[in-house]
């Protein structure tokens, strides 16, 4: 995958380690939602070290939909980097009020010259999902459909990024870790450690922001080498929104940080 989405979701972690410390007391299994809201919009740049201006952005959008929101992510490289690599990328999520647990989940990704999309239909009372993948540049391959049977509270990529965001903070020192599951056509265990709390970033752009650093381990491949860390800075105010998001990669650095918002819980001040 596009490190564009990767960054953004800081979904690609590592699975849990059986020597690393787990602290529980994030419950990822209902969580309460105190940090944002539907009409939220905020959108991310996305830099390379090795490119002169922007790689690419991707906007977040959350809708009410009354006992349920429903979030989109729409990634694009720019004009610019689409010279060296495409990225067309549409990401849905219909998430449960109540819990903050995935109903469905689907995305439709072009990059390159690969597209493939996925649809996920969760049954989270009998722990049981429903997928079917298919690759619109081959039709002469056939839709998948599956059934799998989960472990108890599943997420997708995006529900797990707004579950975390209502993490509280005041329960964890420097150091601590806490572990969350996510299905991605396939039942991840993950970890996050607290890399920092109420440390003062300067953001381009944003300004000085306090911030609360996590920061999640991702899996090695093709763009992300052994041992990488992410560092993903959250604004230290009650909106837990992502400011800045930083990872080395294969070749060079990415870096995808807080364009615009809008529709934030609370009242965000730029500095």
């Amino acid at each position: 995958m596009m490190p564009i989405l990767v960054l953004l979701t800081g979904l690609l972690l590592l699975p849990v380690s059986d020597q690393a410390p787990i602290d529980n007391n994030f419950d990822y299994c209902q969580t309460k939602n105190i940090s944002w809201q539907g009409g939220e919009e905020v959108t991310y740049k996305l830099y390379h070290t090795w490119m002169l201006g922007s790689a690419g952005e991707a906007t977040f959008k959350v809708k009410d939909l009354g006992d349920r929101y429903y979030v989109s992510i729409d990634g694009k490289t720019s004009s610019a980097f689409e010279l060296f690599y495409k990225v067309d990328d549409h990401y849905e999520s219909v998430i449960d009020k109540k819990t903050l647990l995935p109903l469905s989940f689907s995305r439709n990704i072009h990059e390159g010259k690969y597209a493939q999309w996925d649809k996920f239909f969760f049954d989270q009372k009998n722990k049981k999902v429903k997928g079917s993948k298919g690759w619109p540049n081959k039709p002469e391959k056939p839709i998948q459909y599956y059934d799998k049977e989960l472990s108890d509270c599943m997420h997708d990529m995006i529900s797990i990024v707004y579950s975390i965001r209502n993490v509280d903070f005041d329960k964890y020192d420097v150091g601590d870790k806490f572990d969350i599951k996510v299905f991605v056509e396939e039942e991840y265990p993950l970890q996050v450690e607290i890399g920092g709390k109420n440390m003062e970033m300067r953001i381009p752009g944003l300004g000085k922001q306090m911030t609360h650093l996590i920061r999640p381990e991702v899996v090695s491949g093709h763009f992300f080498n052994q041992d990488t860390k992410m560092d993903v800075y959250i604004s230290a105010d009650n909106n837990h929104i992502p400011l800045m998001i930083e990872s080395p990669v294969s070749v060079g650095k990415v870096r995808a940080v807080l364009k615009e918002y809008k529709g934030l819980r609370y009242p965000f001040v730029c500095k």
